[in-house]
């Protein structure tokens, strides 16, 4: 049994990653421990970008109209406890370890019965019921892993179900087209249950024939419906329906974002008192780290877990309305992503590249990164506190340093910065 936070989380984080792809494994699990996922009322948000931020919305709004609220997410950016919060409060050290050493205490039970150990992401979703059973929040926020339809979290019933958007990414798990991803992501659909993500052409058929099946109610937000979308560092401004907006994130991304969760919180007023008020307040209020998050202004420095192809292209499109300034793009990514197209679109419109790799065994080798580049000023450093330093030195108001590439990255970068 563990006594420290290190010995604690360094054994989750040793436990393996690879699903056993069946979601009757976590069905068993939840059973030995008694179904703590049972008898909360849930949210549920799959999605291949933008799950983060429409968590982060909808807690603000939440909490603005009196509620407690839950949140589970991944991975994380500040800290391992960040994963599972209440009220924005992280989950505390003591009750890592406790539920932890409650999940090692029936190991042999599971064992007797047959049952795999449960990896590293059941043993946190685990943690993640566990933790709300006993605190009791009057809705819990739950954030897919990878997919939806054999992900841990799959095994509860919501109040409505979420799809930020659909892109292609973890495509050796979920497929290699669209529309196998998309039919990955609508598992989380239930039976009755209403489901809310954006307008899609190419798989538009798919999510109206899965909600239909379902007899689920399905909105789906029109993106000719966000209107005069401004997009400044660190503010975005639009309109979506009746509802003006202002959010303290960057991105036209963040517009479809938002008008996600605007639809949602129209279901959800089924449910609780959320006035318009609500919304607009909390989708003004919420922040959320290493999402084209401006940690400096003098000079600008900001940093984007932009780590697919899909957040890459919503990337650059950030970068293109950054009209009057010279873009330094620091970049490091995970060897399992798709680096060449990543980097020949990203490196389109920045005067500078730098190649970099981060403290994680997945991390590919900058060398690499470099010779995919077809950048006229493309550089390589190993020592990522020199690009930071770097960047520090930068006077000049009309340069602005990025880093971007993995949230590992941008983790570690964050940390140094605050």
């Amino acid at each position: 049994m563990f006594k420290n936070i290190v010995d604690c989380i360094d054994f989750i984080q040793n436990q393996t990653r690879k699903s056993t792809k069946t979601l009757e494994h976590m069905k068993s699990l939840c059973e030995v421990y008694g179904n703590p996922q049972e008898g909360l009322k849930y949210i549920h948000v799959a999605g291949t970008n933008g799950k983060g931020s429409i968590v982060s919305y909808l807690r603000e709004i939440l909490i603005d109209s009196n509620l407690n609220v839950g949140t589970f997410t991944s991975p994380y950016i500040v800290s391992f406890n960040e994963r599972i919060t209440y009220n924005k409060n992280f989950i505390s050290d003591e009750l890592v370890i406790k539920y932890t050493n409650e999940i090692i205490s029936k190991y042999q039970e599971l064992e007797e019965e047959g049952i795999e150990l449960p990896g590293f992401f059941s043993i946190v979703t685990l943690m993640c019921f566990m933790y709300f059973r006993d605190v009791k929040p009057d809705v819990v926020i739950l954030e897919v892993g990878i997919g939806g339809l054999l992900d841990c979290t799959n095994v509860i019933t919501p109040l409505v179900s979420i799809i930020s958007n659909v892109s292609y990414d973890h495509m050796n798990l979920l497929g290699n087209t669209l529309s196998e991803i998309a039919y990955n992501k609508l598992g989380i659909v239930k039976e009755n249950i209403p489901l809310v993500t954006i307008s899609n052409d190419e798989i538009n058929d798919l999510i109206i024939n899965t909600c239909k099946n379902k007899n689920s109610e399905l909105i789906l937000v029109n993106k000719n419906d966000i209107i005069n979308p401004i997009v400044e560092i660190g503010e975005t401004k639009f309109s979506y329906k009746d509802y003006n907006v202002t959010l303290r994130m960057s991105g036209l991304y963040q517009c479809e974002n938002a008008s996600i969760v605007i639809e949602s919180c129209m279901i959800l007023n089924k449910y609780f008192n959320i006035s318009k008020q609500n919304v607009i307040n909390g989708l003004n209020n919420t922040f959320w780290p290493g999402r084209l998050e401006v940690i400096r202004k003098e000079p600008f420095i900001i940093i984007d877990g932009a780590h697919n192809i899909d957040g890459i292209c919503r990337l650059h499109e950030f970068i293109k309305t950054l009209k009057n300034y010279n873009i330094t793009l620091c970049m490091a990514i995970s060897s399992n992503k798709e680096t060449f197209k990543m980097i020949r679109e990203i490196e389109q419109d920045v005067n500078k590249i730098i190649f970099t790799s981060f403290n994680y065994k997945r991390s590919e080798d900058y060398n690499l990164l470099y010779e995919y580049s077809n950048h006229p000023l493309k550089e390589k450093c190993e020592d990522v506190l020199e690009l930071v330093n770097r960047s520090l030195e930068n006077k000049d108001c009309n340069n602005i340093w990025i880093f971007c590439g993995s949230l590992y990255f941008v983790s570690e970068i964050r940390k140094i910065f605050k």
